[in-house]
């Protein structure tokens, strides 16, 4: 076969196999394609593990993202806009649990592609369109705070049913339809990767591959305004944290005649009634009777006037700050509100931890390929498949009570 025979011939079945030393092979049947030797200098040890590992996280991430689906769709105390991106979010971990995780943890374990031309396709697009629905659905909740924080009186007209399932729509759509070109061998290909072990998106004939574009528009730009959001959401949160606090009141103090202005110039003036008193000391003793008397009722007097001023102050005061937590009400967030943001945050960065590490190896691996660490980038890759159940159960009591009120339902039925 002469190359240009060749050339065409490659391309028209769109399929190949690049191995670690850059070759390709093309036209392969399913067996050729089967045969090829997968992680040559990989401890046998290792790669058990390693399927061990999925294995393991298959079983947790089908049951618990599926009894999250189930759990919240039936608990009606949780069922809003965050529920519902939350119910997405498990709907994408539970296809990659269901497709991709049997997939790789079957190629792990033989050391080779057992499943087809087709598989080794859809494996790659499953893949990157699920993590890119995972990743849209995280920056849809992120957006779904910010806007029920900084702006309370919008979120009810935006996050209508017909609206929340217009984004959920665009989600799906946006992160597959990333993938386009490259499923129609226009910008890279989908084929076997030797380096990696694994199907995925290959150079294409002129030698382009859409990887790049794909880790900035479907990883960098999502987490860079998932950070702004939430960067945001923590300074709004304070200032009206710092306003709440301080809050001012206005009105004037009681008016209170206060006993101060008794002093003793005034009980001397005050007048006996009575006889005449003709003995000078009958007359002293009188005067300092009255005396007594008259600063006795000027310390009561004051003493009750000073308790009544610090009623009135105490009341003005919690009547300016009901007013005041009124009028902040819609933007200070409550301490659900502050737990269900935390979870937020929690699944963002178990998600960043996870697939931060593959990629950073991928880039690496011409430089220093270590089996342990490409192995290790793979398990936490597969790991965040199961891991916001788990996020669900330890961080959110709403939740807890929703796979409480689920099971409670089982034991009646």
């Amino acid at each position: 076969m002469t190359c240009e025979v060749f050339e065409m011939a490659k391309f028209e079945k769109g399929f190949a196999v690049l191995f670690a030393n850059g070759s390709e092979f093309f036209n392969l049947s399913d067996s050729d394609l089967g045969s090829v030797q997968l992680f040559k200098d990989y401890p046998d040890g290792l790669l058990r593990f390693t399927a061990a590992c999925f294995f393991i996280f298959m079983v947790i991430g089908i049951s618990g993202n599926l009894i999250t689906i189930i759990a919240l769709a039936r608990y009606e105390k949780v069922r809003n806009a965050t529920a519902i991106f939350i119910m997405n979010l498990s709907c994408s971990d539970l296809l990659f649990c269901c497709f991709n995780l049997p997939l790789a943890n079957s190629t792990f374990l033989n050391r080779s592609w057992k499943h087809g031309i087709i598989f080794c396709k859809l494996y790659p697009i499953m893949r990157y369109g699920l993590v890119a629905a995972s990743l849209f659905t995280v920056l849809a909740i992120t957006i779904n705070r910010y806007v029920m924080i900084a702006h309370p009186r919008l979120y009810p007209k935006m996050y209508k049913t017909r609206n929340i399932g217009i984004m959920l729509v665009v989600i799906w759509m946006a992160a597959f339809s990333l993938l386009t070109p490259t499923a129609l061998n226009k910008w890279g290909r989908f084929g076997l990767d030797v380096k990696i072990g694994s199907c995925s998106i290959i150079d294409d004939k002129n030698g382009q591959s859409p990887k790049k574009i794909l880790f900035l528009s479907a990883f960098i730009l999502p987490c860079v305004a998932i950070i702004i959001c939430y960067t945001r959401i923590f300074f709004i949160v304070r200032k009206t944290s710092r306003k709440s606090k301080s809050v001012p009141y206005k009105g004037g103090q009681p008016s209170c005649v206060e006993s101060s202005s008794i002093d003793s110039s005034d009980s001397m003036s005050v007048r006996v009634s009575g006889p005449e008193v003709s003995s000078s000391d009958n007359l002293e003793n009188n005067s300092e009777q009255s005396e007594n008397m008259a600063t006795q009722k000027a310390a009561t007097f004051q003493i009750q006037c000073r308790d009544e001023t610090k009623r009135s102050e105490n009341r003005l005061h919690r009547t300016a700050l009901r007013k005041s937590m009124a009028m902040l009400k819609l933007s200070l967030p409550t301490r659900k509100d502050r737990r269900l943001g935390t979870m937020i945050m929690a699944i963002m960065v178990t998600f960043c931890v996870c697939h931060l590490p593959i990629t950073i190896t991928k880039m690496l691996r011409d430089i220093n390929p270590v089996p342990a660490s490409t192995l290790a980038s793979y398990i936490l890759l597969y790991l965040s498949s199961c891991m916001n159940p788990v996020i669900y159960v330890v961080m959110s009591n709403e939740y807890r009570k929703a796979y409480k009120n689920l099971f409670r339902c089982r034991r009646r039925s």
